[in-house]
């Protein structure tokens, strides 16, 4: 199971973001901030270059890929945009395993505001 992020953990620093994002005063991390997105877009291009060919379906090792982590559900058409422009510019790459999401929210929360777009294995906590 890969975890590239975007956002990894908050245990991490900046939640694993590199902290040059910061240069930018008006930088919305996690969001459709295009600055933000464009930098998110050029480290999955290079990061899933060299992690597809260890797709498990390719003879690798890799079964599933995370996406984002703890982000909470969707609780708006922004959020529904930005995890949609994560999961398309993953399988764009040509990635093809297993996407999954580590969330803190319940099922009923989700039901209430919505899921994740796309086919995920939503992983729970308590």
């Amino acid at each position: 199971m890969f975890r590239p992020g975007p956002y990894i953990c908050s245990e991490w620093d900046l939640g694993g973001f590199p902290s040059w994002l910061l240069r930018d005063p008006h930088m919305n991390l996690r969001s459709n901030y295009k600055p933000y997105l464009t930098a998110v877009g050029k480290y999955f291009e290079k990061i899933l270059e060299i992690l597809n060919k260890y797709q498990f379906t390719k003879g690798g090792p890799i079964i599933a890929l995370q996406v984002e982590n703890e982000l909470g559900g969707i609780y708006n058409a922004e959020q529904r945009e930005y995890m949609t422009f994560l999961k398309d510019t993953i399988t764009k790459s040509g990635f093809n395993e297993l996407l999954f999401i580590n969330n803190y929210n319940t099922i009923e929360v989700l039901k209430k505001n919505g899921t994740y777009p796309g086919k995920y294995k939503i992983f729970y906590q308590v």
